[in-house]
């Protein structure tokens, strides 16, 4: 069997190309604090569960809101609205400062329709 004669490996610069000049092989794009609190907080948010409030009927909605307006107190109200996979969003809280139309409830200024309303409680 005949030995091959292996040639030197040399690198040569091409062009005024220059790989990594500042040491790293691979540079990553977070630093692993901010990864991790992000894997943390994905996990927790796909990961929670809201649970279901009984629906409320038009007038029971209307005296909490009519007691939340004449206290000034703020409240929370969870909507029918639910996500991609079917689940519930977070609950809307904000303060009532009594506008209103047949159709629509302003909280906070953010106008959320009557149909949408699934519970509402005081805070």
């Amino acid at each position: 069997m005949m030995k091959r004669n292996k040639s030197k490996k040399e690198f040569l610069k091409y062009n005024d190309y220059e790989d990594r000049p500042f040491g790293l092989k691979w540079g990553t794009a977070f630093e692993i604090a901010e990864l991790t609190t992000s894997i943390k907080t994905n996990q927790i948010s796909a990961t929670k569960e809201i649970e279901e409030l009984p629906k409320m009927s038009r007038l029971e909605i209307d005296n909490i809101l009519q007691i939340a307006f004449l206290k000034s107190r703020k409240i929370e109200i969870q909507l029918n609205t639910r996500d991609s996979f079917g689940n519930l969003l977070d609950s809307i809280t904000g303060t009532f400062e009594g506008y209103a139309d047949d159709t629509t409830l302003f909280l906070d200024s953010v106008d959320i329709q009557w149909g949408d309303i699934r519970n509402i409680k005081l805070l």
